[in-house]
């Protein structure tokens, strides 16, 4: 790793006038200055990185002076590495000891006025104390953050961006650190925000209207399952459609999703307290927690509320096994769609709900008809008894998919939509037992 250390911008330090004419304006009559000039000017002149943390670990020790300690913050932060994660450290013991000083009724300084004497705006300093805090965070943890003082500003920013997760942010940073020393910043961003979401997902999960659309989605698709759809479909049909409590059930489950958009329920639940019972069916299950059912099947218990994604018409035998991902006309599809929709009807408590989430179909040429397949399932449903009492339109981001720049244009000339929009139909169980949605 390359060592910064740039001596150039660091004016000489003047410990017996300068710094002594501080504490005097600021009412602190110090018996460290001596002490503080002997630490300071060996922190100015180091150059080897071991030397630096030793020096910084000194300081953070010995000094209590917060002025003392923005000075020791504002050189450190002119050299990598280190320098982040020491400015972090020494502005968190700055917070501290003027927060001690005032609950002692001794305040003599302001954090502004530390923040004056090292010209630094107070809004910047207060970002170096959430990164502090956030390292005292990992260390209360029991987590070593000596990895983390190679790391690059850009992860401490991005940590105090996550507000009061920051240290959550770091702990997997460091652990995403000792298992790959040369992880980058974008990789070990990547996968916190692939297990835990971008600060715009967790902002943009539950929506306001039955228009869907997840530019920056929370959950995404596992590595090994590439026909997941975005969580944040799963969680917007818990919080409007599904019970408080009872039981909810996948019986096309893929990789999951379902079970970890619930277990996460507690960054969209808001208010509502779900104390559901997550059950998960596919015909070729790829999880240890997925049972194996033909959905075609009643399942072999008795649900609450029900999400399918099946399979969409000409779109997925690339991505699915089974019968309805390789239908070979439209007519066969409908057949297991319907076979399909009566399972599941009978697979319903009385006040449970179905939710289906399918796609119109859009051939390409001119001369390839349009199915309304969600108004097919309609009919299927609404015959089995069901009730519908909903539907949302989800957009699945079609016109902004890599290299779809050609297939917009085609779409334009032969003057033929594509299909860029899925819908979820609700439909509901009539019955004596009533389950009590949110």
């Amino acid at each position: 790793m390359t060592l910064i250390f740039e001596t150039r911008e660091i004016q000489p330090v003047n410990t017996e006038g300068q710094l002594e004419t501080v504490n005097k304006i600021n009412g602190y009559i110090s018996e460290t200055s001596d002490l503080f000039g002997d630490v300071l000017n060996r922190f100015h002149s180091v150059v080897d990185s071991s030397a630096f943390y030793e020096a910084a670990e000194s300081i953070l020790t010995k000094i209590e002076q917060p002025v003392y300690l923005a000075k020791c913050a504002a050189l450190a932060s002119l050299r990598e590495p280190g320098g982040t994660f020491y400015r972090a450290k020494l502005w968190a013991k700055i917070n501290d000891l003027l927060a001690s000083e005032n609950k002692a009724n001794k305040k003599e300084l302001t954090f502004g006025q530390v923040c004056k004497q090292v010209s630094v705006h107070p809004t910047t300093a207060k970002g170096y104390v959430i990164q502090g805090k956030a390292l005292e965070y990992v260390e209360k943890a029991s987590i070593s953050t000596i990895i983390l003082r190679e790391a690059p500003t850009e992860l401490f920013k991005y940590a105090q961006r996550q507000k009061e997760r920051a240290g959550e942010y770091l702990i997997e940073a460091a652990k995403f650190l000792n298992n790959k020393p040369n992880a980058t910043f974008a990789q070990i961003h990547r996968e916190w925000c692939f297990k835990n979401g971008s600060i715009a997902a967790n902002l943009d999960i539950i929506k306001p209207s039955d228009w869907w659309a997840f530019g920056n989605p929370k959950w995404r698709q596992e590595d090994n399952f590439i026909g997941s759809i975005p969580g944040e479909i799963y969680a917007n049909a818990l919080y409007y459609f599904a019970p408080k409590a009872g039981i909810a059930v996948d019986p096309m489950a893929g990789s999951g999703m379902l079970k970890r958009v619930y277990d996460d329920r507690e960054r969209w639940q808001k208010d509502s307290a779900f104390d559901l019972k997550i059950y998960l069916f596919d015909l070729h299950p790829c999880r240890d927690f997925i049972k194996k059912h033909d959905a075609r099947k009643p399942l072999p218990i008795k649900a609450d509320w029900i999400f399918i994604d099946p399979p969409y018409f000409g779109q997925s035998k690339h991505l699915f096994y089974g019968d309805l991902a390789s239908a070979k006309d439209y007519s066969e599809y409908l057949i297991l769609i319907k076979e399909l929709i009566q399972a599941m009807s009978k697979s319903l408590n009385s006040g449970g709900r179905l939710c289906v989430f399918l796609p119109k179909w859009s051939g390409l040429r001119p001369e390839n008809p349009n199915h309304d397949i969600p108004a097919d399932v309609y009919s299927f449903a609404i015959n089995e008894g069901l009730i519908w009492i909903d539907a949302a339109f989800v957009s699945r981001g079609r016109q902004q998919e890599p290299a779809s720049a050609f297939k917009n244009n085609a779409a334009k000339r032969a003057r033929r939509m594509r299909s860029d929009t899925c819908v979820l139909n609700v439909f509901e169980k009539p019955g004596v037992e009533n389950v009590k949605h949110i």
